[in-house]
């Protein structure tokens, strides 16, 4: 009601009546001491890119009944962005300037205003803008000109199909080119294969044979595409690295009209919806592994408002589930704060992550992850993670580096059970590969794994033993060993592991001897206190 009640003081005592009208006729004069002030109320204001650093406001003015759409000069900018001049507010214009151009453009600046403290959060009567009145007077005058018959006008004449960009043949009125060529780090493994070859005797036709196919390649790896440069280079959507590029025509690339751009592959798979959106309305749609792709072209080639979706996007995306792929992503395309995020998520909840998901990841980021100082992770199930990595990761991806560096005693101070003889063996195989003998080393991952599997011998070591050397099948079942993984491990640990496992049996084996004396210590007693207590009750009797 608060509301209401602000709306219709302001529609009664406020607002200068004929206000636009009165603008209009100040065509070609600035306002001063002599030229009214009126009170109109702004009921719409938008923000125009002027360039790359600046940006200019729009603003729709009314006196309740006609509206116009004026400029708000760049030294009042400060008051839309404070959030002083919103819609609906009041303002007292005091100096302003309105102009018609040769071309019949109507350009009105206004340079100077008082703001109302009030606002009445609504708009005041029903305006409409005041330039469609003239324009639609000035049609109505001149129709005793001519005796206009729409019908010998063919209407489908002036249909004409939008610009648009094309792939490989040029379309109409298209005068640039863009080369994308897609990364590849190392080359074709086919050509390779074929560099590797050696035979004499057919050494010129597969040399032959292999530039064949690296073009074939070459060619289907790159793509073309024909654009417009006043569509890449203008407009709301235009693209700031092309409008600064087609401003130097001294450069190379006029000779050809051409640009080469070089693109990983989900950049390149994404750069089609990324001209869609500077052509057309057309919202892109992103998904969790175009989105930083989608980000970082944004950013190179200047497209600001693409940029600010797609950061949008990331922000709503990421989580537990998706930060493996920003990480990947984000590595690749240089992206260090979402990156960072990445790492730190991954880090904190470890334990929740899908182990086939942190197996894709590359040794570098595992690494990365598994040191973090923001992990949190149980010691045993960090060996279990690891062991798993180490299993399923693509052959000669772990090194003896990067396996002591995930190991370290701070992060791993005990190893599972389950996990003990599997790690102890890729210990040992990455020791030799290394050709190192870290045995003597203090908190070295090895001598972690031994004390593991000593303290769970029966179950590391003995069932094993008891269920492949049983002559009864049931046995082996029931014990569900397939292999004594020990005695693949060099001949010097299987000692070590044996003796300090009897070492550890003949220990438990005390302990159960000490407590079976005990327990007939205890029976004795409890027998003699039976037979006391039934021979005491006949003698006194």
């Amino acid at each position: 009601m608060e509301r209401k009640n602000k709306a219709m003081q302001f529609a009664r005592c406020d607002l200068t009546q004929g206000g636009i009208l009165e603008l209009i006729e100040s065509e070609g004069h600035f306002s001063g001491r002599h030229v009214k002030q009126p009170t109109l109320q702004i009921v719409n204001i938008r923000r125009v890119p002027a360039n790359a650093l600046t940006d200019v406001y729009w603003a729709v003015l009314s006196d309740s009944e006609n509206s116009i759409e004026v400029v708000i000069s760049t030294h009042l900018s400060h008051l839309v962005q404070s959030g002083q001049l919103v819609e609906y507010t009041i303002v007292r214009l005091k100096t302003y300037q309105y102009n018609i151009t040769d071309d019949n453009i109507h350009i009105f600046t206004i340079s100077e205003v008082d703001i109302f403290e009030d606002n009445p959060e609504r708009v005041i009567g029903n305006p409409i803008s005041v330039l469609d009145i003239i324009h639609k007077k000035d049609t109505k005058d001149g129709d005793h000109y001519f005796e206009l018959d729409e019908d010998e006008w063919d209407d489908d004449s002036v249909k004409e199909e939008p610009l648009t960009w094309s792939l490989d043949e040029p379309s109409n009125f298209c005068d640039w080119t863009i080369e994308v060529a897609r990364i590849h780090e190392g080359g074709s493994p086919m050509s390779k294969c074929q560099g590797k070859e050696k035979h004499a005797h057919n050494k010129h036709s597969k040399e032959r044979k292999g530039k064949e196919v690296s073009k074939a390649e070459s060619n289907h790896h790159i793509k073309y595409y024909h654009v417009h440069k006043a569509v890449v280079s203008v407009g709301p959507r235009r693209s700031e690295y092309f409008a600064t590029l087609f401003k130097q025509n001294h450069l190379s690339e006029f000779a050809t009209n051409t640009s080469h751009i070089k693109l990983e592959d989900s950049a390149a798979d994404a750069f089609p919806a990324i001209l869609d959106y500077i052509y057309t309305d057309k919202n892109i749609k992103f998904n969790t592994k175009n989105a930083t792709a989608i980000r970082h072209m944004a950013h190179y080639f200047g497209i600001r408002s693409l940029w600010k979706r797609a950061s949008a996007y990331i922000r709503g995306d990421f989580s537990l589930e998706t930060a493996a792929i920003y990480l990947h992503e984000s590595i690749l395309y240089h992206d260090e704060k979402l990156e960072h995020a990445s790492i730190d998520i991954l880090a904190e909840r470890i334990e929740e992550v899908n182990r086939r998901t942190l197996t894709k990841l590359s040794p570098t980021s595992f690494e990365r992850i598994v040191t973090s100082p923001k992990l949190k992770c149980r010691s045993k199930k960090l060996s279990d993670i690891v062991l798993k990595y180490c299993q399923q990761t693509q052959e000669g991806a772990m090194d003896m580096s990067l396996l002591m560096n995930c190991t370290r005693s701070e992060v791993m101070p005990s190893v599972s059970r389950k996990a003990a003889l599997p790690l102890l063996k890729v210990a040992v195989a990455e020791e030799e590969k290394a050709g190192v003998n870290l045995s003597d080393t203090n908190n070295v991952l090895r001598a972690r794994c031994v004390e593991a599997c000593v303290e769970e011998w029966k179950e590391t070591l003995a069932k094993p033993l008891l269920a492949l050397e049983s002559r009864d099948k049931n046995i082996s079942r029931i014990l569900g060993a397939t292999s004594i993984e020990h005695r693949e491990l060099p001949l010097a640990i299987q000692v070590e592991l044996l003796e300090k496992s009897l070492c550890a049996a003949k220990v438990e084996l005390d302990d159960v001897k000490a407590e079976l004396l005990f327990r007939e210590e205890q029976v004795e007693g409890l027998l003699k206190n039976c037979k006391t207590n039934t021979i005491l009750p006949l003698s006194g009797a």
